[in-house]
């Protein structure tokens, strides 16, 4: 089953078989090529999701490229931002990033395409609809429009001014795997607030 909401999609994990790899694994740098492989020939973000989504879900439920850096979190931001790989423009960025037990991020945008996939623990996603015709740039005003947890293996497709929130309402560090169209901090994103309306450009810590 895929539920689909505005900007974004949850797609529970697939059961694929790994013949392709003879002893079953998947690398990030194998990652990468095919990531490198699906944005050069494909412009359009919902077909982008359908070819990448599947091969972001295989590779965050294989084990062997994370290491225990990656379950480490920054108390000041309540995440961790680890790069996996980044191109030297700033496009195709991969990062772990690690939750905070109780903690999140506010409802934000990434000034580009995003393709989750859940590692380990379970986040609970938010998604916003924008209700303001977008004409100030320090204004904005958005509703929750749905809310689903993601667990390891599931994947969150959010497109190009999709708004959501995520939130580790567990005791134990969350992890999952972030795949931009451009690394988030080379783009225009913003974070908003519910009780202001209030719309903030804003960057993040990466490790």
């Amino acid at each position: 089953m895929i539920s689909r909401f505005a900007g974004a999609m949850i797609v529970p994990p697939n059961r694929w078989m790994m013949e392709d790899c003879v002893d079953g694994s998947y690398s990030v740098d194998a990652y990468v090529e095919d990531l490198r492989r699906i944005v050069g020939g494909i412009a359009d973000e919902g077909k982008i999701f359908d070819e990448l989504g599947p091969l972001a879900q295989r590779l965050a439920t294989e084990p062997s490229w994370r290491k225990p850096e990656h379950e480490t979190f920054n108390p000041e931001q309540g995440f961790s931002v680890h790069v996996l790989h980044e191109e030297p423009d700033h496009t195709l960025a991969v990062f772990v990033v690690s939750w905070e037990p109780g903690n999140g991020v506010v409802p934000h945008d990434h000034g580009t395409w995003a393709v989750v996939a859940g590692i380990e623990g379970q986040e609970r996603n938010t998604t916003y609809a924008r209700l303001d015709d977008r004409s100030r740039p320090d204004y904005a005003e958005i509703e929750v429009k749905t809310e689903a947890l993601a667990s390891p293996g599931d994947l969150v497709c959010i497109k190009t001014g999709g708004i959501h929130s995520v939130w580790n309402d567990s005791d134990k560090v969350t992890l999952s795997l972030h795949t931009y169209g451009t690394h988030v901090n080379y783009t225009r994103r913003h974070q908003f607030n519910l009780e202001t309306n209030a719309a903030e450009e804003f960057k993040v810590s990466v490790e």
